[in-house]
C-alpha cells in the first residue's frame, strides 16, 4: 500500500501558486492528521481517503496501491 498526497499549487484565491513554504506547512498538517487519527493502515480499505477533507480539493490523502 502506498500513501498517495494531492495538494493543489494553483488556487485562484491566492492569485498564483502555492510556494514551498506552504505545501511544507500543508504536509505538516496531514502528517498530524495521520498520526492523531490513524493507528494502523490496515484497518483502511484501498482509495480511502485518510487525511484532508474531501470537498476542499486541495489537500488530502488517500491508501492505494500502485
Amino acid at each position: 500500500m502506498n500513501l498517495i498526497v494531492s495538494i493543489g499549487l494553483n488556487e485562484s484565491a491566492s492569485d498564483g501558486s502555492v510556494g514551498p513554504v506552504e505545501v511544507a506547512r500543508r504536509l505538516r498538517h496531514l502528517a498530524s492528521e495521520i498520526e492523531t487519527n490513524v493507528s494502523d493502515f490496515a484497518a483502511y480499505r484501498e482509495g480511502q481517503l485518510i487525511a484532508g477533507v474531501k470537498d476542499d480539493g486541495n489537500c488530502h490523502v488517500y491508501l492505494g496501491d500502485l
